[in-house]
């Protein structure tokens, strides 16, 4: 059994969710789109590209893309790229050099949080808050400049989930289709936004863009909802054998799981949450006995409703553990054995209780915008992957802000 991210308790979900921070007196909302056209790892060879290095290139596409649709300030937009001298966490901001070294030492103007093309929809922290603890990115970038949406595009960046450069994989500094380059994907947070897999330097990508700037601080308010985690712990198909599970087996080693992460957490109503999980003999959906509003702890929406859970696509991805924590460096591979629609989908590790050839189905829960989060592929049930929990209550508000509160702090109405 392997625990991600355990240090980051309660009072991270209160600094992130609940505590009003002042906005620069502009109240400016820095944009971060995906670009709409492509090219191969060669950025000289990207329409619009011009500048006497790569990366000045990748910044000219950005901000030609960003002039095309008005976007404010387009010729100022900076690509999420790093090469062999410059971490994308100094080139964002302007400056030149390694995060490691403070980028030369230069003072650092910082940036973000960063909002969707549309300057309303956030994106992401503050920069110092995305590239660091607590990692955090509410949801995938997944629009271009025009706001059409961009389902699962790789994205050119050579850089890791921490701002620096992937060793490379970065096609040569951007000079050519040989090699392999670091890829994000529009449609995933966690590492895999900026990194995680790579792809040739021939294949065709996208750039990630981004308004340079301090902007104004998102302040995400609890509303009435479900609440929705990702176990932090993760283990075996066979259920019964996480210590979690309190002798149970199956569905029941589930839900037992779920609880006792749900307790972990201080959350409302722990007995009330079940795992989002089928067998051959109940789907997942039938599992749900609430419909209302399914939040995640930050209080970002995944449905908006039983039948918006099951069309196929996840409003934001589901990778906020128990404790508020964002998953980093991590896929977060979930067992599901259910498809889009909340349905068994025929490979659930013998009914949860196999570890041997058996299969089982997972989702990622970094992914959203398509069915990835449920039912992206099957697992050898020796494989170690995490659990989705529902809480089948409605969480109208809590109340209390200091950690040690924060169990009694909810309150909860009962359907």
């Amino acid at each position: 059994m392997r625990f991600h991210n355990r240090r980051i308790a309660a009072s991270v979900l209160v600094l992130l969710v609940s505590l009003a921070v002042a906005a620069p007196a502009a109240a400016v909302k820095r944009r971060a789109f995906v670009t709409s056209t492509t090219g191969t790892g060669d950025i000289s060879t990207w329409a619009g590209a011009s500048g006497a290095t790569s990366l000045d290139q990748a910044d000219s596409v950005c901000r030609a893309r960003a002039g095309a649709a008005g976007l404010p300030n387009a010729s100022t937009y900076r690509a999420w790229m790093s090469n062999s001298f410059h971490d994308a966490y100094c080139h964002v901001q302007g400056q030149n050099g390694k995060k490691s070294t403070g980028c030369n030492g230069a003072t650092l103007p910082g940036g973000g949080p960063w909002y969707l093309v549309n300057g309303i929809t956030t994106f992401t922290a503050a920069l110092d808050q995305l590239v660091n603890l607590p990692y955090a990115i509410y949801r995938p970038v997944v629009f271009d400049e025009n706001g059409n949406e961009l389902v699962d595009a790789f994205i050119f960046t050579g850089t890791q989930w921490d701002g620096t450069v992937m060793p490379n994989d970065h096609c040569n500094d951007w000079l050519t289709t040989s090699g392999l380059a670091m890829i994000g994907n529009s449609s995933r947070t966690s590492n895999a936004w900026t990194g995680g897999v790579a792809t040739g330097c021939g294949a065709t990508g996208h750039l990630l863009c981004l308004e340079p700037g301090a902007s104004e601080v998102v302040v995400q308010r609890w509303q009435p909802g479900a609440i929705v985690f990702v176990t932090s712990g993760d283990g075996e198909g066979n259920l019964g054998s996480w210590p979690e599970a309190g002798g149970a087996s199956g569905l029941a080693a589930a839900d037992a799981i779920c609880r006792h992460f749900a307790t972990r957490g201080a959350l409302p109503e722990p007995s009330s949450f079940v795992a989002w999980l089928s067998d051959n003999t109940v789907d997942a959906i039938d599992r749900i006995t609430v419909d209302t509003t399914f939040r995640r702890l930050d209080s970002y929406p995944i449905a908006f409703s039983l039948a918006d859970l099951t069309d196929g696509v996840a409003l934001t991805t589901l990778h906020v553990d128990e404790t508020g924590a964002y998953l980093w460096n991590n896929f977060g591979a979930t067992w599901t054995g259910t498809d889009a629609n909340g349905q068994h989908d025929g490979a659930s590790c013998d009914d949860w209780q196999d570890t041997g050839s058996f299969f089982g189905r997972y989702g990622f829960a970094n992914s959203a915008r398509t069915s990835d989060w449920t039912d992206y592929a099957s697992l050898l049930c020796s494989s170690e992957a995490h659990l989705y929990c529902i809480g089948n209550r409605v969480t109208l508000f809590w109340s209390g802000f200091e950690p040690e509160q924060l169990a009694n702090s909810w309150s909860a109405m009962f359907p």
